[in-house]
């Protein structure tokens, strides 16, 4: 595959769409090239990425969701935006993994399980209000015979 390909999706920002969401990053991840092992670390990371901002950025506020998944070389690059309140995740604690389970607070590793099936995470601000997030898999596409 040696073109760019673009694909873009938008959809309300609702805990009962994660199914859609994830079936648009195996419908596009199939249009790709994108090998399975990668294909999971994209749906959980997107999943993760985008529960996060349905249920901390928006709260109870009716929002949408835009994603828009590209192939660059033998990468996949999705970006997420919302018009969430901004997020910045240096304030999000670290989780207590040397802690034990049943000892630890529900939640908390979204961002942790991101950064680790990712090989970039960027989290941004939009301007005039909002948030990007800009994950990038390297080696998910074969390239080249």
């Amino acid at each position: 595959m040696s073109a760019e390909q673009v694909f873009d999706f938008l959809v309300k920002a609702s805990l009962d769409n994660l199914q859609e969401i994830r079936s648009y990053i195996d419908r596009v991840g199939a249009r790709l090239g994108v090998n399975e092992s990668a294909l999971g670390d994209l749906r959980l990371a997107v999943d993760e990425a985008v529960t996060n901002v349905i249920l901390h950025g928006y709260g109870k506020l009716d929002g949408i969701v835009e994603l828009h998944m590209q192939s660059d070389g033998d990468a996949v690059v999705i970006r997420i935006r919302d018009r969430a309140r901004t997020f910045d995740p240096s304030q999000v604690s670290a989780p207590q993994l040397d802690t034990a389970l049943r000892n630890r607070p529900l939640g908390g590793m979204g961002i942790f399980l991101i950064r680790k099936m990712m090989d970039e995470a960027e989290f941004l601000p939009l301007p005039g209000g909002g948030n990007e997030i800009r994950l990038v898999k390297r080696g998910a596409i074969q390239t080249g015979i």
